[in-house]
Formats: structure tokens, C-alpha cells, sequence
């Protein structure tokens, strides 16, 4: 059996790691502070026959009400950080906040990454899913990366990584640990300025201060999920502790009750009326926590 690498929390809640706060325990918890713990803890599981899955902030992760009976691995310490390497390069642990990354950037007068401050996950979890906002994405910036499996570690570069409209080659039993951005020299006051524009928009356009997470669906070609659900009449439907935010029809608030059957459940309803009147069948952008496979797509209905 490989050497696990890293403390360990048995039964430990999920909720609490994910912003919209719906969800219950994992078997095990394991917090890695270097890519040989990384690496230690996907080679544990392997050898156990167990799933693992990544949770860094959880903004775009549902975990099951019957939680997940495996490995969940969360990066911190050095594997956390931030620091800027050379003239244009930000290096962030797979465990840090991107719109932390954002600011450090920001700081030292580099250009490039403002839009990942709209973005509340972490730089490992964003890369691995190219999360993007404003027309722009991670592939956009993005230099390298180092990839941890069960055998060891190995940096790649943005090509490797095949990253397209919120997807690349990531695996479920691979953990971005580190990455390095590219980014561009510029003027410190001028980007801090873009930078309160951006959370201005977000303020007046996202819900604040309620339990929810990012954007629910990927936008269809040509359109806006959140205008496509809104004009089914949707903002501010309820189901059980959950509801469709009457900001921005394309959020799901959940309530203190709200169950991941609920906040499931709306997604369900959004897309059949979406398609019901005519548009496309919706995807979700969101991730959906299994008991027993891992992280994956969320469980939702079959459309034709």
C-alpha cells in the first residue's frame, strides 16, 4: 500500500468546502502541501481501489446528499501560494485563489488575468476546467503546468492540456498542483481600476451575499443560458430549499435547507423548459460530487 503522505480527516463534511453548501461526508480528507503528497494520496487511492476527487474552493461543485465514499484531496501551504517568478511570470500553487492571483498580479503591474477575479475557485480547479469570464479564458494565459498522477508529477504546456470551452485533458485521478501564467507588463493603477469595474459589473449583475455558486450552465453558441432560462419565466422558482436566483436566472441560491436533490432538481426543470420552448438542451457547467464515481456531470434528465 503507498505511503498516504499527508494528514487525514475520516468522515469529514463537504459542505462546508463548497459555496453553495449542500452535500454530505467524505470517507476520507487528506490536505497535501507538496507534489510528493499529492502524488502519495492519487497512489493510496489506487492501490485501494477508492475514487478520489480535488476540492479546492467547491464554486462549481454539487456533492451528492449521500456524500462521497472515497479520497477528497485539498491542496495547501506551499501548494497554496503565490509568487511572481522573472518579468511576466505568476506561479500559483494548484490550491490558490485565483482572484488572490488576480490582486498579486495586479500588484506587481501585470495585465492579462483580470477576468479570472469574477472567478471565486482556485487556480488548479479553474485550469483543469478552463474556466474563463468576459470573453476570455485560462488557455489565454496560461504557460504551464504541473500534473500530478499516481506515478509521479510532469509539467506540460498549454497544448498538452487540449483546453477548449471549459474543458481540457484534466483526469479525475490527476490533480493540477501548480501552474505558471504568462501575463503581460502594464501599469498597476490602470489594471486595479479595471479590476473595481469588473467587481462593480459583478455586484450589479450576480447575487451577493447568499449561498450559491458560479455560472449553473455553459452559454449556447450565440446566446446566454441566463437569458434563455429568464424567458421561461424561471427567476425565483423554488424548489425545496433551493431557488432560481431572481438576479441572474443562470445561479441557483440554496437556502438553509436547500439538499443537493433540490438545487439538482432546479437544474433539471431549467433545461426542460428551456427546450420545451424551443432553445437548445442546456449543459451544466457545474460539477456534481458522486457517491461512488467521483466528480463528473451532474445526474440530470434525458432531453431530446
Amino acid at each position: 500500500m503507498a505511503d498516504l503522505r499527508a494528514p487525514v480527516q475520516r468522515d469529514a463534511p463537504l459542505a462546508p468546502l463548497t459555496s453553495i453548501r449542500v452535500g454530505g461526508p467524505a470517507d476520507a480528507l487528506a490536505t497535501c502541501t507538496s507534489f510528493a503528497a499529492v502524488t502519495g494520496a492519487l497512489a493510496w487511492a489506487a492501490d485501494a481501489d477508492a475514487p478520489v476527487a480535488v476540492v479546492g474552493k467547491g464554486s462549481n461543485l454539487i456533492v451528492d446528499d449521500a456524500g462521497f465514499r472515497g479520497l477528497v484531496i485539498r491542496l495547501a501551504g506551499r501548494l497554496s501560494s503565490i509568487s511572481v517568478r522573472g518579468a511576466r511570470t505568476l506561479w500559483c500553487g494548484g490550491g490558490a485563489s485565483l482572484p488572490r492571483a488576480v490582486q498579486r498580479a495586479a500588484a506587481a503591474g501585470l495585465e492579462g488575468l483580470e477576468f479570472g477575479a469574477s472567478i471565486p475557485g482556485t487556480v488548479g480547479g479553474a485550469v483543469a476546467m478552463n474556466a474563463g469570464a468576459y470573453s476570455s479564458d485560462l488557455s489565454q494565459v496560461l504557460d504551464w503546468a504541473v500534473v500530478c498522477d499516481a506515478t509521479g508529477r510532469r509539467k506540460v504546456g498549454r497544448d498538452d492540456l487540449a483546453m477548449g470551452y471549459r474543458t481540457t485533458s484534466v483526469q479525475g485521478d490527476q490533480v493540477v498542483a501548480a501552474v505558471g501564467f504568462l501575463l503581460g507588463p502594464g501599469d498597476a493603477d490602470a489594471i486595479r481600476a479595471r479590476l473595481a469595474d469588473l467587481r462593480s459589473h459583478r455586484r450589479s449583475t450576480q447575487p451577493q451575499g447568499v449561498r450559491t455558486f458560479g455560472s449553473v450552465f455553459t452559454n449556447p453558441d450565440g446566446d446566454s443560458a441566463g437569458r434563455l432560462i429568464e424567458a421561461t419565466g424561471l427567476k425565483g422558482h423554488v424548489i425545496g430549499g433551493a431557488r432560481i436566483s431572481p438576479v441572474h436566472a443562470n445561479f441557483i441560491e440554496a437556502g438553509p435547507d436547500a439538499t443537493a436533490r433540490d438545487v439538482i432538481a432546479l437544474m433539471d426543470e431549467a433545461r426542460r423548459r428551456v427546450r420545451d420552448a424551443g432553445g437548445p438542451v442546456l449543459h451544466a457547467e457545474v460539477r456534481y460530487l458522486h457517491p461512488e464515481w467521483g466528480i463528473g456531470a451532474p445526474p440530470l434528465a434525458e432531453l431530446a
